[in-house]
């Protein structure tokens, strides 16, 4: 009886080992590092916080933008803390306050800025930001020892109302039109600032690429990895984040198999969340997607997942709500006058952005403040796999199988290739000898009948053996491959 009871334990081990790693290891928790202050003193926003984007740590640009005010400007901040880092002076509470951009070279070419809602910035501390003026403008600042200034680049991009901006590494410049509950959104790339004198002459230049998203709803964000290969869109209105890969160049298609959706509802009322901005960590390959009821005055739903960027699963989350709940109180009110150093107080998160090394910064629209969260732990790194999948044309399999990958062994990339008998749900994990998961290729991914094969990029693996699986929801197949480095 006894050895039953030491088989079952290391069954049940073993199954709890799986259930955790399966969900990649994050090993610490989200905290509040800071929340600059709201408070007439030096410091505050001042009014509403829409969106942030970040030059590099503690340095970012805070975006004003009002859904029923007009008031639409970005606030630079250096070396911020709660207390310290703005530049430049701007009152508090203003009724109305649009400011020009002014092209430095020429003062007759000015824009009035409308219903600045989203905003990124590249690591020489320009901001790009979508301006619903009559031309729907991209419009570019220069954050400056002491303010934040027109730069010369603007690019008028058509009369439709536009909303997510994001800038990949190689230049091009991504924004997505707002579209409604009922219509089509689209995602449109321009060529960059220095590949395409555009931005500084006449203003006017199509777009390399457009396309229109699957679902209609409001496109509120858009983000890419750093090649521009992966290219992520959030639709708020259907609440689901969409992959599609390709390059700027060559176009985009849809990635079928990442699947992200927003489940979060208030109970009480029925308040639905949906996805309002993303950023891509880069140095992890991690997908950051904040969540919350976008203009509702609902303070109970803020907060922001880590999402693996191949399939969609939800990683770890940072609950910026419970956190305000648990340091005031409530959702809704910030003490000391507006000066608690690490809560906004007021959950509101509209935008999202990560500095490079992982700290993530969110801001609080009716909270007016930036809030900067730190990880106690260390972030995992994500292969990216998602670029590898292929159909194999031929015969269609009778029955669920996992072929031997090859080359193997192998240093650093092998194919892995499988047959799906019945339309399923298909995933392919990696694990070390210990069972611990390192990489989820496929994740619940739909699969029609037909023969695959996956790339598998082991090359931030050390060497040694791994076991990967397949798995139909009902069967399992699992394999061993060696990498020799």
């Amino acid at each position: 009886m006894k050895n039953n009871y030491f088989v079952l334990f290391l069954l049940f081990t073993f199954l709890i080992s799986v259930q955790y790693t399966s969900a990649q290891t994050f090993d610490g928790d989200w905290q509040c590092a800071y929340a600059t202050w709201d408070s007439p003193d030096a410091n505050a926003t001042g009014t509403n916080t829409v969106n942030v984007a970040v030059v590099r740590e503690n340095t970012f640009f805070a975006l004003i933008g009002s859904l029923s005010r007009p008031v639409a400007y970005p606030i630079g901040y250096r070396d911020a803390t709660d207390s310290t880092g703005r530049l430049g002076y701007f009152g508090y509470q203003p009724d109305s306050l649009e400011v020009y951009w002014t092209n430095p070279d020429n003062g007759f070419d000015n824009v009035y800025s409308k219903r600045t809602l989203c905003i990124a910035a590249t690591p020489d501390s320009l901001a790009y930001i979508t301006s619903n003026d009559e031309y729907h403008n991209i419009l570019v600042f220069q954050m400056d020892a002491d303010s934040v200034y027109s730069s010369k680049y603007r690019m008028e991009t058509g009369p439709d109302r536009i909303h997510g901006i994001t800038v990949a590494d190689n230049g091009y410049v991504f924004v997505t039109t707002y579209g409604a509950d009922t219509a089509l959104a689209t995602v449109r790339v321009f060529k960059g600032i220095k590949d395409d004198l555009q931005w500084s002459e006449s203003h006017i230049a199509s777009p390399v690429q457009t396309f229109a998203l699957p679902d209609p709803g409001r496109a509120l964000d858009v983000a890419v990895n750093d090649d521009a290969s992966l290219l992520y869109v959030a639709n708020y209105s259907a609440r689901k984040v969409y992959l599609y890969t390709g390059g700027p160049a060559t176009g985009y298609s849809l990635n079928n198999n990442f699947s992200f959706v927003v489940t979060d509802t208030l109970l009480v009322d029925g308040t639905k969340a949906g996805p309002t901005g993303l950023a891509f960590l880069k140095k992890n390959n991690l997908l950051f997607v904040s969540v919350d009821s976008y203009g509702s005055g609902t303070y109970d739903m803020g907060r922001f997942y880590i999402v693996n960027p191949n399939t969609g699963e939800k990683l770890d989350t940072c609950d910026i709500a419970q956190w305000n709940l648990e340091t005031f109180g409530v959702t809704n009110n910030r003490t000391d006058g507006g000066k608690f150093p690490t809560g906004s107080g007021y959950t509101s998160v509209y935008g999202i952005d990560v500095d490079p090394a992982g700290n993530v910064y969110t801001p609080s629209y009716n909270g007016w403040t930036v809030e900067k969260w730190v990880f106690t732990g260390q972030l995992p790194t994500i292969a990216i796999t998602v670029l590898g999948i292929e159909k194999v044309e031929g015969m269609s399999p009778d029955n669920f199988t996992l072929a031997q990958n090859y080359p193997n062994p192998f240093n650093p990339s092998t194919t892995i290739k499988f047959g799906v008998s019945e339309q399923s749900k298909i995933s392919l994990k990696i694990y070390d000898i210990k069972g611990a998961l390192v990489a989820t290729l496929l994740n619940e991914a739909d699969f029609e009948k037909g023969n695959y094969k996956v790339s598998f990029d082991a090359s931030r693996l050390a060497s040694g053996t791994y076991i990967y699986r397949l798995n139909n929801g009902i069967t399992t197949i699992s394999k061993k491959m060696t990498l020799i480095k």
